[in-house]
């Protein structure tokens, strides 16, 4: 059974790896990618207008009268190519007069772009006051990748404890990636107290929406009995699922228990990572 020493160890992988959060200075980032979700969300939910089919013309004028929503809207409309030639000045300089006007999800995405230099030059400091105005409001992608910046000291003095706080904020609203890196947060006990059944609980609620990372941890802490009644079984088949999802770790974590296991136990571990209706 020599092969749990290296589980061990694999585990400090995944936890840093749901505890990074990825910075670029390119529009393909993280929150780049994160902005570009937001603005979908946005031309997803166009408020209601007076014409059927306003077109960009209808947003534009409106946007320029003022109407935040519509600033907001225009913005996505530039971002994502829609109706428009994609312009991501264009969408910076809409996003920015929404944000201003109090919109939230304006305000999230124009610091996701200031922070990846996406139609500007990349400005850290001014990304986490907009995310900060947006977090302030109850935005949860802001509260999530402004607690990232915190753990990362991009743009703010860093600070796991606070880092903490907001990715709890996100995570308790459902955010998939605060609750992983949360999860991951309260097992190695960073930024708080060493509390194995705290990350227990933030890592099923992300497993249980295909966080691969968050699958990683948990199927090392079946592994080893830490913080859950050791399930080497289980542990084997949310490693699977991590390994399918993309994680790095459970590569190499899966082929370290599999030779601990009986052929009968990896059977039974294969056939619970295939439940399509697995829960954690």
């Amino acid at each position: 059974m020599a092969v749990w020493p290296r589980v061990l160890l694999a585990l400090s992988i995944p936890c840093a790896a749901a505890l990074a959060g990825a910075q670029s200075g390119t529009w393909n980032g993280s929150g780049s990618s994160r902005a570009f979700a937001l603005a979908k969300v946005i031309t997803g939910a166009a408020p209601a207008t007076p014409a059927a089919d306003p077109g960009p013309d209808a947003w534009r004028q409106a946007a320029e009268g003022g109407d935040r929503n519509a600033q907001a809207m225009l913005g996505s409309m530039y971002c994502l190519g829609q109706d428009v030639p994609r312009d991501l000045g264009q969408a910076l300089f809409w996003y920015r007069k929404a944000a201003e006007g109090g919109d939230p999800q304006a305000q999230a995405i124009l610091g996701l772009m200031l922070e990846d230099g996406a139609g500007t030059t990349r400005a850290a400091q001014e990304a986490a006051g907009w995310l900060r105005r947006a977090a302030d409001q109850g935005n949860a992608a802001a509260q999530a990748r402004l607690g990232e910046k915190y753990l990362d000291g991009d743009g703010v003095a860093q600070d796991p404890a606070t880092a903490c706080r907001w990715l709890r904020a996100a995570a308790e609203q459902g955010d998939a990636g605060a609750q992983a890196k949360l999860g991951a947060l309260c097992y190695l006990g960073q930024g708080q107290p060493r509390d194995p059944g705290e990350a227990l609980k933030w890592l099923r609620l992300a497993s249980a929406q295909g966080d691969a990372s968050a699958q990683g941890c948990l199927g090392v802490m079946y592994v080893l009995g830490d913080g859950v009644p050791r399930d080497e079984v289980e542990g084997y088949a949310w490693l699977l699922r991590a390994r399918g999802g993309g994680d790095a770790m459970a590569a190499d974590a899966v082929g370290a228990v599999e030779a601990a296991l009986t052929p009968a136990q990896r059977e039974a571990g294969r056939r619970r990572a295939e439940r399509s209706n697995c829960q954690p």
